[in-house]
């Protein structure tokens, strides 16, 4: 009888000790998830927008601000118009760019554009993490995805 009154209440010491661990865990891995989502649906963004450049209308291709604010719009609302919510909360027009269309290779006709979307990926429970011994350490971290397609209407 001596040993079973020194067991009483070790499990719940156990649980108190494991618990937040294994629940640090699964929201690590819950977050991990909504990054990957995030990540997904930026590149699917930046597919239809970098679509909308490749299939622009007209003869000769020109990379002027109506077609870059067509596709920054593609990218941002899904729509080649302005809209009232973004695909992604805290998404910009500032966060979309665009490269000078190129040839490739450099003797070719074939001529391409290059669009670079980056955004800043907030975790869900804070941006920061609390070390407790100095500086918090920023959870902040920029998810940047680019995408090259040819023009195709490029008389």
């Amino acid at each position: 009888m001596l040993k079973l009154s020194k067991q009483r209440g070790l499990a719940a010491v156990e649980a108190t000790i494991i618990l937040p661990v294994i629940l640090l865990l699964l929201l690590s891995i819950g977050e991990f998830g909504r990054m990957l989502y995030q990540y997904n649906t930026l590149t699917k963004a930046l597919r239809a927008g970098v679509r909308t450049v490749s299939v622009a209308e007209g003869d000769n291709f020109v990379l002027d601000d109506t077609l870059k604010n067509r596709t920054r719009n593609m990218i941002l609302y899904g729509q080649e118009t302005a809209g009232s919510s973004t695909v992604l909360p805290g998404l910009q027009y500032s966060d979309v760019s665009f490269s000078e269309p190129f040839n490739m290779p450099a003797a070719s006709e074939d001529r391409y554009v290059k669009v670079n979307v980056s955004y800043d990926w907030v975790p869900m429970f804070g941006d920061t993490f609390n070390t407790f011994f100095g500086e918090a350490i920023s959870l902040n971290f920029p998810l940047t995805t680019s995408m090259t397609m040819r023009v195709l209407n490029d008389g």
